[in-house]
Formats: structure tokens, sequence, C-alpha cells
């Protein structure tokens, strides 16, 4: 299913429209009537780390933490930080 939304409903709904992506709904955004992007539901096939290593931009490392991230939302395995810098810090 393929939904158009509006920068502004993106702003305000982000939460729902997460929700509805992980259920496998992808979103157009448009800004003043034109497509400016689209928010894709990632593959539940442990996919995107591939994806990403083929790209030839991120180094093996990288790849193997998101390889194993991948893995752990899979088994429902999450983590949650209280700040962005946090977050930063527990990538390194």
């Amino acid at each position: 299913m393929v939904k158009l939304i509006g920068i502004k409903e993106l702003q305000t709904n982000t939460r729902r429209i997460r929700e509805e992506a992980e259920k496998g709904v992808k979103f157009i955004v448009v800004y003043r009537s034109k497509p400016v992007f689209e928010i894709n539901p990632i593959s539940s096939g442990g996919e995107f780390a591939d994806e990403l290593g083929a790209s030839g931009l991120y180094n093996d490392d990288f790849l193997k933490r998101m390889n194993a991230a991948e893995q752990d939302l899979k088994k429902g395995k999450t983590k949650e930080y209280d700040s962005t810098e946090d977050f930063l810090k527990s990538l390194t």
C-alpha cells in the first residue's frame, strides 16, 4: 500500500507513520503539491545491512554492527537512549 502525505503531516504524526511503515506501508511525502521523497519499510529478510555493504560506502565493522542490530530487532531486543549524544557514543 502507498499513501501520500504532506510534510506537515509527517512532522505531526511521525509515530503513526513509523508504525504503519513497520506494517509495510510505503509513504510518498509531498511538499507544495510535489513529491519530495519516499519512506519505505525495511524488508524483514535481513537485507538492509546487505544493501549497505553492496553500496561500498561503509566499512566492515559498521556493517557487522548494523547486521547485529538488525538481528536484535528481529528478536525484539531494543535499547533506549536518554539523548542523541548517548546514542552516538554507543556507536564508537
